[in-house]
């Protein structure tokens, strides 16, 4: 049976194959700058580039080393300018968690590049790790003319999000290890502590983590309290063995940068755990508890939650199913936010845990299964990815395995990342997406006075009040996932009375309120598509 490839995929080889044999790499320009912002940038433009040819820019990953000059143009660059494309890339002005800043970033680099070059008439974003999750902001937030294709590769998709699971891990770490001799790590919920201990650095936190945990050892020169320890941490935090020690150094040095720094969150509680349960008796009753500062918390989600809203741009999206650091759950949570003619998912079933392992041949499959569709061929699914995979690693191209999953299925991140939602329903309180709180209090014409009671008739997403008597409903709520038209979420409300009431609807995630009214005397209905 001879497998059929688009032309796009034919003339994809026959690039491929110059490229490796050496005869297409093209003369090119290289160009360094810095903008205002203080990010470096550099862009390569193959010699007798045209705005029609279009740009690429590359988005790296998280790194906590000193802001410096680029050297990193992504795994595809040599491909992408053998195919005529100009590629460009920053290196941030932010180090660790960028995203409060890379926006500015990426705006005043292409800038910079239409100054010298001109403005391309399409433009491409693609990134891996962190570098996927500024891929996904920029393709919603920033202004880089007219984007066309994006590819974020391993990304944290569903953004901020991904600390509480950080946080877990480490509050766990201390619940577990903080009382094992040698084993204690400074700090606690904000990182490793303010100002930094000189002497303790990635070498002394592995050798903490080890003592309490063996994890530096064979399972066999393990103790057997050493491996319940393990046993509890990786169980409890969800993560693969294989990750304890990157996990670790996230937790203590990333989020200390994160949670310090005066560009970020300049010391606040972004990060709070006063609900989760942890599923374990002994640990949620000794677990430190700490309570976010909403106004942090709504800083971070900020910066950044996406929101779904990806205009026209098309998207293909690669992940590894056993990504211990970027859960692969992640693209669940975006798929459910992102039109689905907007986005194609690609997920590696790996037999060993990896983090962005993806193969050579993976990663191009996935770029030029976006390029064809940009220029016109059906969207693509996780088959269509498959194939070109093999198309490109039987015809000697580009090294494999292939091995993206076209049945793999994916579990809701809730499932890995423990909800910080706090929504508990009483006789007065209704939770609906189990995320929002709405209450509500009355005052009919005699000046009586009275909270309203939950009806039992309700779904996930509405419910109704009565106020006298069950049998005679006053008040009908709906509450709509909207954040895939326009990054929010609907509330809507009926009033089948013309009784005075105010209503009050919390979301629990972020703190955020809003206040609903109706005058007496009079019907109010509304319809809220920016409530949340």
């Amino acid at each position: 049976m001879h497998r059929r490839l688009n032309p796009l995929v034919i003339s994809t080889i026959l690039t491929l194959t110059a490229v490796l044999a050496g005869s297409a790499v093209q003369a090119q320009t290289v160009v360094e700058g810095q903008t205002d912002s203080g990010a470096y940038h550099t862009f390569m433009v193959p010699d007798g580039w045209q705005p029609q040819d279009g740009l690429v820019i590359w988005n790296h990953g998280f790194s906590l080393n000193p802001v410096g000059p680029v050297d990193d143009l992504g795994p595809l660059a040599a491909l992408q300018i053998s195919e005529g494309y100009a590629v460009a890339a920053s290196s941030y002005s932010q180090s660790g968690w960028a995203l409060f800043q890379v926006i500015d970033d990426l705006d005043q680099m292409y800038e910079d590049f239409v100054d010298h070059f001109g403005a391309p008439l399409h433009t491409w974003v693609t990134g891996a790790s962190l570098g996927g999750l500024v891929t996904v902001r920029a393709i919603e937030t920033a202004s880089l003319g007219n984007v066309v294709g994006a590819m974020p590769i391993c990304a944290p998709a569903s953004g901020s999000r991904m600390w509480n699971a950080g946080l877990d891990l480490r509050l766990l770490y201390d619940a577990v290890c903080g009382e094992v001799l040698g084993a204690a790590i400074p700090g606690g919920a904000m990182g490793l502590g303010f100002p930094p201990d000189p002497n303790f650095d990635s070498t002394a936190m592995a050798t903490a983590v080890h003592i309490c945990t063996g994890i530096l050892a064979p399972p066999a020169g393990r103790t057997p309290e050493q491996a319940d320890r393990l046993s509890t941490l990786l169980t409890l935090g969800d993560i693969p063995e294989e990750f304890l020690l990157t996990d670790m150094g996230y937790v203590t040095f990333g989020l200390a940068d994160l949670s310090y720094d005066p560009a970020k969150l300049g010391g606040t509680h972004a990060l709070g755990n006063s609900h989760v349960d942890y599923g374990d008796a002994a640990i949620n009753a000794s677990i430190v508890r700490v309570e976010a500062d909403q106004d942090a918390a709504q800083y971070l989600l900020d910066n950044y939650t996406p929101t779904g809203q990806v205009g026209n741009t098309k998207i293909v999206s690669i992940h590894t199913s056993g990504d211990g650091l970027v859960f692969v759950e992640n693209m669940d949570e975006y798929a459910q936010i992102v039109p689905a003619h907007n986005l194609t998912v690609g997920i590696v079933n790996e037999a060993e845990p990896t983090h962005c392992g993806f193969t050579a041949a993976e990663t191009a499959a996935a770029w030029e299964s976006l390029r064809g569709w940009v220029a016109g061929l059906p969207q693509p699914d996780a088959a269509t990815l498959q194939g070109t995979c093999q198309g490109i690693d039987s015809g000697g191209l580009a090294p494999g395995p292939c091995r993206i999953d076209p049945n793999y299925l994916n579990r809701d991140l809730d499932a890995r990342v423990r909800p910080r939602a706090s929504c508990d329903e009483s006789s007065t309180t209704l939770c609906l997406k189990d995320r929002f709180e709405v209450a509500a209090d009355w005052r009919d014409f005699e000046g009586h006075t009275g909270n309203a009671s939950v009806s039992s008739a309700r779904t996930a997403e509405s419910g109704s009040f009565y106020f006298f008597d069950p049998e005679n409903l006053e008040l009908t709520v709906k509450m709509i996932d909207g954040r895939g038209y326009n990054g929010n979420f609907w509330f809507f409300f009926g009033a089948l009375t013309n009784v005075e009431f105010n209503m009050t609807v919390t979301d629990t995630d972020t703190g955020q309120t809003r206040v609903y009214q109706n005058a007496l005397g009079e019907f109010g209905s509304e319809g809220d598509t920016s409530a949340f």
